[in-house]
């Protein structure tokens, strides 16, 4: 909270060919460890969050923001069930919730 606008002005994340691939092959979810999941500022300036507006409102994707991936990583665990336990909020349009990756032997 020290400086917001440097944070909040821009962050890596897909643009919409990676977005238009992800959605071609009928993906149901995708999660990065940043606050959102497409490239901030928009590689086309005029449109606000168009990765978002393809992947959540026309193809129905969640997206699930700020993971912690470091421990996965450091393990080189790039296999695992994915379970993702959210509170019901009825008439939500998004929720906190619990991400747990459960590793193989």
């Amino acid at each position: 909270m020290k400086d917001n606008d440097t944070y909040g002005g821009s962050e890596p994340g897909i643009g919409m060919a990676a977005a238009r691939f992800l959605t071609d092959r009928k993906i149901a979810m995708v999660g990065m460890d940043t606050f959102g999941i497409e490239i901030l500022p928009a590689e086309d300036e005029n449109q606000f969050v168009p990765v978002h507006q393809w992947t959540v409102m026309r193809h129905g994707v969640y997206h699930i923001e700020n993971l912690d991936l470091e421990q996965l990583a450091a393990d080189e665990v790039y296999e695992f069930a994915f379970v993702f336990a959210l509170l019901r909020l009825k008439g939500a349009t998004g929720s906190p919730g619990n991400p747990i990756a459960i590793r193989g032997a």
